[in-house]
């Protein structure tokens, strides 16, 4: 390790090893790159999340790595997701996928990325090890570490370390907006009734629109039960998520009866979602910020997973075109929010009118079911 006097020094480095972080250290292997990917946990570690692995994700990972198909395949920690049934009142709509996507607990899936880094890549890994200052340099960045004398220096710098990590609150300044915010909680249950594994379920009530209640299957005989509600509907009503979570489940017929033998296999847990209904800051003079940092969080769906992992990808690409030009200035990073904004931007504003809609005019939900169109009600699960 390197003191306060003599740092190493990296040409990125990249704090946070989650889905945005792995997948960017993976798409930068071969860049012939001094790299170093810091995380403060140590590997497994859990994730408050609803264990949803999207068809986006998916495909961003064979594009980085075709190789990963068969270390996919080969993953054992996980379900095929076949279809989707969403649920209000006395309605159902039952529809089938056809893009590749799974369920797998972030601590499993979140391990078999970090540990494909560790496999592939010559980087410096370290876990354990939490950024706790960042500070400008005529070069870049130097990183300081909780507990430690240790500091790095980099020319580039990737923030992918979560909605509450440093990164985005040292380099942008973005603060939590309730109305781009939802507080969710899951907990994992065992013993739910006419549980399918290849099917995921997806649950409204009127009181909560435009929340909903989830269920995913899990390996093992386990689901993944959650709700999320708009940060700003908690304040402004003043509601309880957890105690909302238990509420949805005695307002509906069908959820009764499905947990009525279920056991909590674990504690409900809470975790803030920053959604992707306002595009922030991402970049600047040397660094990039991917995945939560970036709040790029599905304003419908409340999937982080699938653009966290686009986000790492296009973040490596934009770390290589640095280094070949020698332009590291902010003008020059904007071209990789240009181009997220061009792969999902567009179709996170669309999906953040739609939540507005929702919002306001909730009877919109009632005639989608009433119709039987399923068109905006899979707008929650791509």
């Amino acid at each position: 390790m390197e003191g306060q006097n003599n740092p190493k020094h990296y040409d990125v480095i990249i704090v946070g090893a989650g889905p945005a972080g792995s997948a960017c250290a993976l798409a930068l292997r071969n860049a012939g790159l001094r790299v170093a990917v810091l995380d403060k946990h140590s590997f497994p570690r859990d994730k408050v999340c609803g264990d949803a692995i999207p068809g986006r994700a998916i495909k961003s990972l064979y594009a980085i790595d075709p190789g990963l198909r068969t270390a996919l395949s080969l993953f054992t920690e996980k379900l095929p997701t076949k279809r989707t049934a969403c649920y209000f009142k006395d309605k159902v709509l039952d529809f089938s996928w056809n893009l590749e996507a799974y369920t797998s607990t972030r601590m499993s899936f979140d391990h078999f990325l970090f540990t494909a880094v560790k496999q592939q890549t010559d980087f410096d890994v370290m876990e354990n090890t939490e950024v706790n200052d960042i500070s400008n340099t005529p070069q870049g960045f130097a990183i300081g570490i909780r507990n430690s004398s240790t500091r790095f220096t980099c020319t580039m710098l990737i923030g992918a370390d979560g909605a509450n990590g440093l990164s985005a609150k040292k380099l942008t300044g973005t603060l939590m907006n309730r109305k781009h915010h939802v507080a969710a909680v899951r907990a994992y249950y065992s013993g739910i009734a006419e549980l399918e594994e290849d099917r995921t379920e997806i649950y409204f009530d009127k009181k909560y629109l435009p929340g909903y209640f989830w269920i995913f299957p899990i390996k093992g005989g386990l689901a993944n039960v959650g709700m999320g509600l708009l940060s700003d509907d908690v304040v402004q009503k003043s509601m309880n998520v957890k105690k909302g979570f238990y509420d949805f489940i005695e307002r509906t017929d069908i959820l009764r009866r499905k947990f009525k033998d279920a056991q909590p296999a674990g504690p409900l847990q809470g975790c803030g979602l920053p959604l992707a209904s306002r595009w922030v800051t991402m970049s600047g003079d040397h660094f990039l910020l991917t995945g939560d940092a970036a709040c790029l969080i599905d304003p419908l769906s409340g999937d982080g997973i699938g653009n966290a992992v686009l986000s790492g990808q296009l973040a490596a690409e934009q770390v290589i075109r640095s280094f070949n030009t020698g332009n590291f200035s902010a003008a020059y990073l904007k071209t990789y929010e240009h181009q997220l904004y061009k792969a999902v931007g567009a179709e996170m504003k669309k999906k953040a009118g739609i939540l507005k809609s929702l919002a306001r005019l909730p009877f919109l939900f009632t005639f989608a079911f009433s119709l039987g169109k399923n068109k905006v009600v899979k707008q929650f699960m791509k």
